[in-house]
This record gives C-alpha cells, structure tokens and sequence, in this order.
C-alpha cells in the first residue's frame, strides 16, 4: 500500500466500532445456534448454556481478527520492522533480560505486601506438579500477551498516533485506548433477554460493569500509567523488545502472586494496598509504576538505547 492510500486513522475505526456492531449483531444468533447445538452435540461446560456476555465478547473478539489484517495494511504499515519488531540479533537477550526486571519487581511487591500484613502466604494448591504446570501455563500466557499486547498497542495503535499527535500525544491517546481496552468486562442485566435481536446492543452501554467499584480507578490508573511507561520503552529503544520482556514478566508474577497469595481478613494499609490480591488494581502498584517511568525519564535524558533508525517512518 503506497503512503497515499494510507489511511491510519481510519484503520482504527475498521478494527474498533465495526467489530463491536458486527459483533453486537451476531452474538444473540451465536447464543440461540449454541443453545439449538448443545441439544444435539455434547459441547462441554464452556459452550453448553454460555453466558451471554461471553458469547458477545468472543462474537467481537472474532471479527476483530478477522479484521486486523485488513485494519493494518489500511494503516500503510506493511513490515513487522514497523510493529516495532526492528532487526536485533539480541532481541531475545533482550526480552529475557527486561522479563526478569518486571518478574524480580513485581515478585518484589508481593514480598512487601505480605510483610506488611495485607497479604499472606496460602498457595492454591501444595502439589508440585500441578504447580509446575500451572506456572508453565501462565508463562505460555504472560509471554503471548507480551508479544501481542505490545505488538498491537505500541507498534500499531502507538505508532499511529505518533504520527499524527508527536511523542506525548500519542502515548496519551495510546494508554487511554489500552486502559478502556482493559476495562471490558461485560456484566449482562436481569432483564436482558439473550435471544433477542438487539441483545448484542443492550449490552454494549454495560461493558464495563463487570469491574467492582473498589477496583476501578486504581485499575484505570495502573494501566494508563503501564501504557505510558511501555510507550517510553519503544521510544527509547526503537523497538518493542523491552516492553514485551516487562510486559510478559509483570504478567507472569502477578499470576504467581495470586496462585501463592491471599488477601488478609485484616486489610492492613488498605489504601496503600487495597482489598485485592492482584497488585494491579492497588495503588501499590502506581506508585511503582510511577518509580520506573522516573528512570525512564532518566534513560531518555541520558540518550541511552536511542534506536532513532529503528523506529516506524510515518505514513
């Protein structure tokens, strides 16, 4: 696609709302044909009699991939060097070394909480097997949404508005998507009937009432703030390798956080820490956040890891 058929913020409009109307529209048939078929064919818990907000946000979820490589050649991207995947042939060193720093900080966390009393020591299950195979399962996990998430977030939507809104713009418009993005969990009304037409549309002004309260700003907060901190990351480097290792090991630590922590009856601290046991909805968290955007502050001050050459050209 040459830059004159580009059409970036288009692209954005093709992969965000036609999706969700798409989506919104086919989701109750999705539910009656899953209903019909759970009759005939022995379909397993997940599809048997699925709530309706799961049928609707894998119904979006769908015409989002189907749509994503249309939406990123729309956008004049046409190269994985401008997703932010630059050639690096430590690119790999990279990402275990950046790994390691969100797994050691946000282990780190845990740590502190537990001597502080807000959290404290009950593993889900004592069986080492099991265990190994759980925490092999969230690596699989944490290090697919680190590639993705950064892929997507920073090389595409990122460096979209980067070329339009300059560094800050687009990393402020770029973290605002990534925090609503997060903030989709669909709560479906009592009176909501599944099989009607306009379901799918009833449900989407409800999106985000499946967040509690008690989590919602310090959430929204979290992940704005990541996506700032993930954003200075690309600027600086060039490329996405050190935001998929941070990204992918904070991931994996906090699954393990919740796997081997509680939260404690007494609430210690509870504004510090919160009445959760994933440190990401607590403000604990922003501060530490907030603690590694200063040095990132530092880091482009100091012009260290400058990868200028690497970065996506505008369209």
């Amino acid at each position: 696609m040459t830059p004159r058929r580009a059409r970036p913020l288009l692209s954005l409009v093709v992969l965000f709302v036609l999706p969700m109307i798409l989506g919104a529209a086919v989701a109750p048939q999705a539910y009656r044909f899953l209903a019909w078929l759970s009759q005939h064919v022995n379909l397993g818990p997940h599809f048997t009699d699925p709530p309706f907000k799961r049928v609707l946000s894998r119904s979006v979820l769908v015409f989002v991939l189907i749509l994503l490589y249309p939406a990123i050649r729309m956008s004049g991207i046409t190269s994985f060097r401008q997703l932010g995947w630059a050639e690096n042939p430590r690119r790999w060193r990279v990402i275990g070394l950046w790994f390691a720093v969100g797994m050691i900080s946000m282990g780190a966390l845990y740590i502190v909480s537990d001597l502080a009393g807000a959290l404290y020591f009950r593993p889900r299950s004592t069986d080492i097997v099991r265990m190994i195979v759980k925490w092999t399962s969230m690596l699989v996990g944490a290090l697919f949404i680190g590639v993705f998430e950064e892929t997507f977030f920073r090389g595409y939507i990122f460096g979209i508005f980067r070329q339009r809104l300059r560094f800050w713009g687009g990393a402020i418009a770029a973290s605002v998507l990534f925090a609503v993005l997060h903030l989709a969990r669909p709560a479906a009304p009592e009176w909501l009937d599944p099989t009607r037409w306009a379901a799918g549309f009833r449900m989407l002004p409800h999106i985000t009432d499946g967040v509690q309260a008690q989590y919602f700003w310090p959430t929204v907060i979290n992940l704005f703030l990541m996506g700032i901190l993930l954003c200075m990351l690309y600027d600086q480097f060039g490329n996405i390798y050190a935001a998929i290792g941070l990204h992918a090991g904070w991931v994996w630590a906090m699954g393990i956080g919740t796997y081997m922590f509680d939260r404690s009856e007494t609430l210690r601290l509870w504004a510090l820490f919160g009445n959760s046991e994933t440190i990401s909805m607590t403000w604990l968290g922003a501060i530490v956040i907030l603690g590694f955007i200063g040095a990132a502050f530092r880091l482009r001050r100091a012009g260290a890891g400058t990868g200028e050459d690497a970065r996506p050209t505008s369209t």
